[in-house]
């Protein structure tokens, strides 16, 4: 948390506690892939005051400061998880929506000449597919 908190503090803005409250959630939730109604609906246990449009204001504010990052799975909603380990990619079942992290990159596996004039800056790579529980 205090590693999150610093951040913050470097870029000059206010430890309020919605934001610890949701950095909390991320850091002690075991599905680390959440949607905006999933952290408001583990936060109102505890404050039940704070609205939606609260989350959602900080989510941005995090994913703009490079905390979170954005996934998003075909058609399903924007899901965010803490942008604390090396870049992932994602298997994802188009069934129940569940996800797996690949634990290599496929960009290493492209040929250099398709992408030696230009700069990659950042990538994603999920496939679609249906997982082993639902092909049961």
């Amino acid at each position: 948390m205090d590693y999150y908190i610093n951040k913050l503090q470097a870029k000059g803005l206010k430890i309020t506690s919605q934001r610890q409250e949701i950095l909390r959630v991320f850091l002690e939730s075991s599905n680390h892939h959440l949607s905006a109604e999933e952290v408001h609906g583990k936060i109102t246990e505890k404050y039940p005051g704070m609205s939606l449009d609260t989350v959602y204001r900080n989510l941005s504010l995090l994913l703009n400061l490079g905390i979170l990052t954005e996934l998003n799975f075909g058609d399903r909603k924007s899901l965010f998880e803490l942008n604390n380990t090396e870049h992932h990619h994602h298997l994802i079942c188009t069934k129940c929506g569940s996800s797996q992290e690949i634990n290599f990159c496929p960009l290493k596996f492209m040929d250099s000449q398709q992408v030696e004039n230009f700069k990659i800056e950042k990538h994603s790579f999920e496939i679609f597919g249906i997982c082993a529980n639902c092909m049961k």
